[in-house]
């Protein structure tokens, strides 16, 4: 997220803060958007560190409901209550993998024997809980029959029977993780839209709001931007491809975005507000498609397209459907390597203990090897030790390799 403040006088020195990760945020950014000083725009944070300061700006915090962390807020302050409050973030937020390991298997067995996990979790986090749909309020869940009436839409691929039992896991998960003392980002999220339309918004007003992979956000969590900025003609640029999508429990497309910006961001304009700005083509917004790609070969594109036609085939509605993406650089098709039905590969190639068979040369710092998740990582850690690198699909995404 690249945010630009009403700070007319700021000279060539500004900073630019390119953050690398929460320790860094946390260091050098403040944790309200009433604290940011204008030498520090255009500031570049991540999403979670935007809802943190946006938290900290509204009175009466989210995270104050914990008693593990109001107690160390009593005797903490500056960074050492910044470390606190991620510290329990880490410990206690429901993420999919714990969402996966701690609750799905304590629901009725009968209810989820024909559901997927993490087909529950999307629909719980992207739509019961994060989505917008007409007549809903940003500031609580959808009920039972608003979540049912998805099913008559045209891009549903889960019948009434389903969403049926998926609600009813979605309760006894939402007791569960009460019980538990847990929360999701959804948590979060409702209750930042609910203190904002009960109060408002007095930290510095942002002139611009750029959001890159926004792919990766749920619809209530992209309306949160329309109260920190009001320069909806031109102050939002939202970037992203649904077909890359990584983040667990979250599904949306482009379309989605420009009926959700026209519906809210538009709404929160004044008749006097909307006068002073009908001159100036009021009207939705763009959609740019950018199908020149400057940092992969054709190779790789043309691998990529066949994987993207698989889904726009068996799922046509849950992905934009682009034009086919270009390159000017040439390279060479990707290498499928195939083992026997009694072999395994990794230890083929790396042996059983972490170490290079005889003469195989061909993983160096310009290679990695990329797999599914975690527990898929850890096992072929097992195998390759130290003699290659090995990264999950999120922890590589914008690096580059040979």
């Amino acid at each position: 997220v690249v945010l630009e403040g009403e700070c007319s006088h700021v000279d060539d020195s500004a900073h630019l803060y390119d953050i690398n990760d929460s320790l860094s945020e946390l260091m050098n950014i403040p944790d309200s958007f009433t604290d940011v000083h204008d030498e520090q725009f255009p500031l570049v944070i991540t999403f979670e560190k935007f809802l943190l300061m946006l938290d900290g700006t509204i009175p009466q915090s989210y995270f104050a409901r914990f008693r593990d962390v109001t107690d160390i807020w009593l005797h903490e302050g500056g960074q050492s209550k910044s470390l606190a409050l991620l510290a329990f973030i880490k410990r206690k937020e429901v993420v999919f993998d714990r969402f996966h390991s701690f609750y799905w298997p304590h629901f009725d067995a009968k209810k989820t024997k024909k559901l997927d996990a993490l087909t529950v979790f999307s629909q719980i986090i992207s739509h019961i809980k994060g989505g917008y749909e007409s007549g809903a309020e940003l500031d609580c869940t959808l009920s039972r029959s608003q979540y049912l009436m998805l099913s008559q839409k045209r891009v549903s691929t889960l019948n009434l029977e389903e969403r049926e039992v998926i609600y009813d896991i979605f309760l006894d998960y939402e007791k569960r993780k009460l019980e538990s003392g847990d929360f999701d980002l959804s948590d979060l999220i409702i209750n930042l839209h609910y203190r904002l339309k009960n109060q408002p918004y007095r930290g510095k007003k942002l002139d611009f709001v750029f959001v890159d992979e926004v792919q990766d956000l749920t619809m209530r969590q992209i309306a949160l931007f329309k109260y920190v900025c009001s320069n909806v003609c031109h102050g939002f640029i939202f970037a992203g491809d649904t077909a890359q999508t990584i983040a667990k429990g979250v599904d949306f497309r482009f379309q989605e975005i420009r009926s959700l910006f026209y519906r809210e961001f538009l709404s929160e304009f004044s008749t006097f507000s909307m006068e002073k700005v009908k001159d100036r083509d009021l009207k939705m917004s763009d959609l740019f498609f950018l199908d020149q790609n400057f940092r992969t070969h054709d190779g790789v594109l043309k691998l990529a397209r066949t994987v993207i036609e698989l889904i726009y085939n068996f799922f046509p509605m849950s992905v934009d459907i682009l034009s086919p993406e270009v390159s000017l650089i040439c390279g060479e098709v990707p290498i499928v390597l195939e083992s026997g039905s009694n072999e395994n590969i990794m230890i083929k190639i790396f042996g059983g203990n972490g170490n290079f068979t005889a003469k195989f040369e061909g993983f160096g710092a310009e290679q990695v090897i990329l797999v599914r998740d975690d527990c898929m990582k850890k096992l072929v850690v097992d195998h390759v030790g130290n003699q290659a690198l090995v990264l999950t699909i999120v922890e590589c995404k914008g690096l580059e390799f040979q």
